[in-house]
């Protein structure tokens, strides 16, 4: 059965969107990225007019790589702003995070403000850690912090499906489209055994991870 939301209940609330711009290709996947929005909007109940939107974004000049912000009000109000992306480190130390997720929860599947537990524990990371991994009551893997999760078990790579609990990532799309993983349940177990393990998002690519022991 399906589980209601109600954005009326959380004050301020915006929907987001981060991407990447370059200087030869602009925003290679913001066909993607205001499609998440657009499905999320009609969902919500935000409006949502995404011509001003690409205007705007058609305007962006800069030599460098930029992180893009877009968010949206319930109003159809949006704001974009861009920093200088920095660089990756080339591989990521990943450790499991002591808060659980519910796999029921609807808002995992919607990039939003409303999304405090991500923000606080990413802003408090522990010493050599990037990034923190999420279990929910079943103890399966459903994502990162700001990352989809990626597994290499035996010849085959996962990555967990929605029903565990994660954001529909851009790259995580991508990437099962393009037959480069398929969707499967990915137990504690099998991040441990992992032969390989990757994190990442449309922003910041794809990037070789290992768990912290």
């Amino acid at each position: 059965m399906e589980i209601p939301i109600y954005t009326s209940s959380i004050e301020g609330l915006e929907l987001i969107e981060t991407f990447l711009w370059e200087p030869e290709h602009g925003a290679p996947d913001i066909d993607l990225h205001l499609e998440r929005m657009c499905k999320s909007a009609g969902k919500l109940k935000f409006k949502f007019e995404s011509s001003k939107i690409r205007e705007k974004i058609h305007k962006i000049n800069s030599e460098n790589r930029l992180r893009c912000r877009l968010t949206l009000t319930i109003d159809g109000k949006f704001n974009l702003t861009t920093a200088v992306l920095q660089p990756n480190s080339k591989k990521w130390i990943i450790g499991l995070s002591n808060s659980v997720l519910s796999s029921a929860d609807p808002w995992l599947l919607h990039k939003s403000s409303n999304r405090e537990l991500y923000d606080t524990e990413r802003a408090k990371l522990p010493d050599g850690l990037d990034e923190l991994i999420y279990l929910n009551e079943r103890k399966e893997v459903c994502e990162g912090t700001i990352t989809n999760i990626f597994v290499k078990k035996g010849n085959q790579w996962l990555t967990p499906p929605l029903t565990s609990g994660c954001l529909p990532g851009v790259l995580r799309r991508k990437k099962i489209e393009e037959g480069s993983c398929k969707v499967g349940i990915i137990t504690f177990s099998d991040l441990k055994e992992a032969e390989k393990i990757t994190v990442g998002n449309a922003l910041r690519g794809e990037i070789d991870a290992v768990l912290s022991h």
